[in-house]
């Protein structure tokens, strides 16, 4: 048996939009002046990055632990409102990936997320694209090290009730892929948000989904 393991932002689903939008959406609360990053800037600078980690890029000064924490729940906040509020909820499904998704699902192997994202935005956003019930665990890294950190693949894993040795990680990020190879696991790297060539990491290196076979990724396993 081996375990498929997913990371959910840039992996499965572009959610660019939605965190843009709760990012604009704290800078008007805090009245933090014009929101002058382009969503293209944020897609290839920022998307996967912690709040913390644009905040501290975008405003001067030294910001409060109180007022970082204000400030994080509020983009938390702003993110699952616009994901509840608008008609996509800004995201959609990335081309190809549910036809990988029903292979995986087809065969039986059990699948996880394995997303640093905040728990109740990742489970919506699944609902959202109508894609929760592929799955039998979630787990969040929210609170956990920050990959390339193993800790919620590893968590991914012992909720599957797999070994790490026998499970394949999809990530499109540097960071994430890392993480992989550090929780011993196999992975897939796709090109949403770096380029093939720099998948140091990643076992199979992917430009779309169109390009994969399940009997690819069971062949890593041989």
């Amino acid at each position: 048996m081996i375990s498929i393991l997913w990371d959910l932002d840039g992996t499965i689903v572009d959610s660019v939009r939605l965190y843009y939008e709760a990012y604009r959406g704290v800078y008007d609360k805090y009245h933090l002046g014009p929101f002058t990053t382009s969503e293209e800037e944020y897609r290839t600078r920022f998307f996967g990055a912690t709040p913390e980690v644009f905040f501290r890029a975008h405003i001067e000064g030294e910001i409060p632990p109180d007022r970082m924490a204000a400030m994080t729940d509020d983009y938390l906040r702003f993110a699952n409102e616009y994901l509840m509020s608008s008609p996509d909820g800004g995201i959609r499904l990335l081309p190809g990936v549910e036809r990988v998704l029903d292979g995986f699902h087809a065969k039986g192997y059990p699948m996880a997320i394995a997303s640093t994202s905040w728990l109740p935005n990742v489970i919506r956003a699944l609902d959202k694209v109508g894609i929760l019930e592929k799955f039998a665990n979630i787990s969040s890294g929210y609170l956990l090290p920050s990959k390339p950190a193993p800790d919620v693949f590893r968590l991914a894993a012992a909720l599957n009730n797999v070994p790490c040795e026998r499970c394949v990680v999809f990530e499109d990020s540097l960071a994430g892929m890392k993480g992989a190879k550090n929780a011993g696991m196999k992975c897939v790297g796709i090109a949403t948000s770096v380029p093939v060539s720099q998948m140091v990491d990643a076992d199979i290196r992917l430009t779309k989904y169109a390009e994969l076979s399940v009997e690819a990724v069971e062949a890593l396993f041989e």
